[in-house]
């Protein structure tokens, strides 16, 4: 079918088709002559699917879901985009409506992982008293911490292996999941709710959580329970 016929079928205009070819995101047409294409079912099938998934809200949130699971589970090298399309239920161009390179998949990864141990963290500290019942035993911060980190170690490990070989953009990353996790950590034994006071505190967190996860992984019983003690 021509262009104009391919836009009449599937109500995609010109030149977001273009667009969409130029991203990868459809496969490319057939040339018949210096100034002409052809296009087959292939593309419409393309274009319908990408506009069923366009409008549903939770599509992002299952892409970074499913990357989520791969990278926890495999190294960057090993994940594929395609890896992620097919967990996620979508074609590999709906992929790429949202995140333009696996890189920017990593990136959002990472981000949401570190907004829910943040607010698990925080759970976790009111339900074992709040500030005042972690303040006076830090061991006891560092072990809930440090079940947390389990959880979300094998990414932060890849993004620090990437940072250290000089990728600047993990560096950047790496350094704000840093200074998040460090206050978060801290926040409990500071008064003032200052921001450096509890990035300071929270980094002497970080080291007894991390001793405590490497005490783990050299033990007997790796991974640990997944119950926190209390």
């Amino acid at each position: 079918m021509s262009l104009s016929e391919l836009v009449q079928r599937s109500g995609v205009p010109a030149s977001t088709i273009h667009h969409y070819r130029r991203a990868g995101m459809i496969p490319p047409p057939v040339r018949e002559a210096a100034n002409r294409f052809a296009y087959d079912s292939r593309h419409l099938e393309a274009l319908l699917q990408i506009r069923s998934h366009s409008s549903d809200p939770d599509c992002r949130e299952r892409i970074v879901d499913a990357a989520i699971h791969a990278f926890r589970t495999r190294s960057y090298n090993e994940v594929t985009v395609s890896d992620i399309a097919e967990a996620s239920h979508l074609a590999k161009g709906s992929v790429y409506r949202y995140f333009e390179s696996k890189e920017d998949l990593l990136t959002a990864a990472i981000e949401k992982l570190l907004e829910q141990t943040a607010e698990r963290f925080e759970a976790t500290v009111q339900s074992l008293g709040g500030a005042e019942g972690l303040t006076s035993d830090p061991g006891k911060a560092a072990l809930v911490f440090g079940h947390l980190l389990v959880d979300v170690l094998p990414i932060l490990l890849e993004l620090g292996a990437r940072a250290a070989k000089g990728h600047e953009p993990s560096a950047d990353l790496a350094r704000k999941v840093l200074r998040t996790l460090a206050e978060t950590g801290g926040r409990p034994f500071v008064n003032d709710g200052d921001q450096e006071s509890a990035i300071s505190a929270g980094l002497g967190v970080i080291e007894r959580a991390f001793a405590t996860v490497l005490s783990w992984a050299v033990g007997p019983d790796w991974p640990p329970d997944n119950g926190l003690a209390t």
